[in-house]
């Protein structure tokens, strides 16, 4: 898990759509995510393609990280996808569809590859993987040790419904052992967790599903519309009440430490050193955050 990086919210774009592709850049979100896959036509790929090597060309989307969704690899447009984006040098490239372990590291090979015919360093691309095909749920703790170029598993809720059959729910009660068995999969891997776009378009249910994401532990949340990136910064930004408990909690337990105190308790609870852990990753997330927002100012 990547803490010197907020992946709170992903902005994901159809790269065949220009004018939302500049909406995207200059959104509040801390990724943006141009999308060569399912919000394309077919007939608009070959389009999607090119938009997407011009914004990388450019690089005009600040401080956030710019990554591509190429199609699945199982096909010749995905492979042609990863040929051209990674030439490109994006941050990181989105797999989508991933079942197995094989379908990453021939991914991961084509990636390193294209890193040293550009002369790239190794590892210069990242990769995110999609978890929530029926075989991708079921492998997901060994996709997710699989390279060492990965950095978040991403879970598709879309992908899941159609293949378990599912029935959607408010709650999402028919997700949740899929959604907790990708993010142990990424936590046990140290990589981030992402959670899908809300089926609902309406803010409240991207707030509701955000909500339900950070308490499982996700890192942050897929989104479909600018206008909902506010909306799961609410959620995954460590409150001003959450910094300060974090902050006493690290200062008596330096204060412990000193003294040579072997039993703590803070605000009515016990405190170990997982807990401190913790509280200085929500110290660091609230300071990343602070940061990205007077940069989007300067």
């Amino acid at each position: 898990m990547n803490v010197e990086r907020l992946r709170r919210s992903v902005l994901l774009v159809p790269a065949s759509d220009a004018r939302r592709m500049s909406a995207a850049a200059s959104s509040e979100a801390d990724g943006v995510m141009l999308d060569l896959e399912d919000t394309v036509t077919r007939g608009a790929k070959p389009l999607a393609l090119d938009n997407a090597v011009a914004a990388l060309s450019r690089r005009d989307f600040g401080q956030k990280e710019l990554v591509v969704r190429i199609n699945a690899l199982a096909t010749a447009q995905g492979r042609r996808d990863l040929d051209v984006i990674a030439a490109a040098r994006p941050q990181a490239v989105c797999l989508p569809k991933i079942g197995a372990v094989a379908d990453l590291l021939r991914a991961d090979r084509a990636v390193a590859e294209i890193e040293a015919t550009h002369r790239l360093g190794p590892g210069a691309i990242r990769l995110y993987v999609m978890i929530g095909t029926a075989s991708g749920v079921s492998h997901a703790a060994d996709i997710a040790r699989s390279s060492p170029r990965l950095d978040a598993l991403l879970y598709d809720g879309g992908d899941y419904l159609r293949e378990a059959q599912a029935v959607p729910s408010t709650g999402r009660s028919e997700q949740l052992y899929a959604m907790t068995k990708t993010l142990l999969a990424a936590r046990a891997a140290f990589l981030d967790a992402l959670d899908g776009p809300a089926l609902d378009p309406t803010e409240a249910a991207v707030e509701h599903e955000a909500r339900q994401a950070r308490a499982i532990g996700y890192s942050g949340k897929t989104v479909v519309d600018p206008r909902h990136v506010a909306a799961v910064h609410r959620v995954f930004t460590p409150s001003r009440d959450e910094v300060e408990r974090a902050q006493r909690l690290i200062q008596a337990y330096h204060d412990a430490e000193a003294s040579g105190v072997g039993v703590l308790e803070v605000d009515g609870h016990f405190i170990d050193a997982a807990r401190v852990r913790i509280a200085r990753r929500v110290v660091r997330q609230a300071e990343l955050a602070e940061a990205m927002r007077v940069g989007r100012r300067a």
